[in-house]
């Protein structure tokens, strides 16, 4: 099911992955920054961790796609993407 799904996010993914994860990167840091500047607060650090892990992950994600396509294949099958 993850397989399919993955297959069915191929366009998404591959085209507004990559910016989408350099902006959650982008406000990871600047949530850094407020919670350094402004507010000393437990809800900013928080807020810029899970910014930046979700960049991380969805940068992974968007760099070993393939990879992944062929982890998760059917098995019996052979699923080999072609650019």
């Amino acid at each position: 099911m993850l397989f399919r799904f993955l297959v069915f996010l191929y366009p998404i993914i591959r085209t507004l992955g990559p910016a989408t994860a350099a902006l959650l990167f982008i406000a990871g840091l600047s949530l850094i920054g407020y919670a350094v500047l402004r507010e000393p607060g437990l809800w900013s650090w928080l807020a810029s961790i899970g910014c930046l892990m979700a960049a991380a992950l969805l940068a992974l994600l968007c760099h070993s796609y393939h990879w992944w396509l062929f982890k998760l294949r059917p098995r019996g099958s052979l699923y080999l993407p072609i650019k």
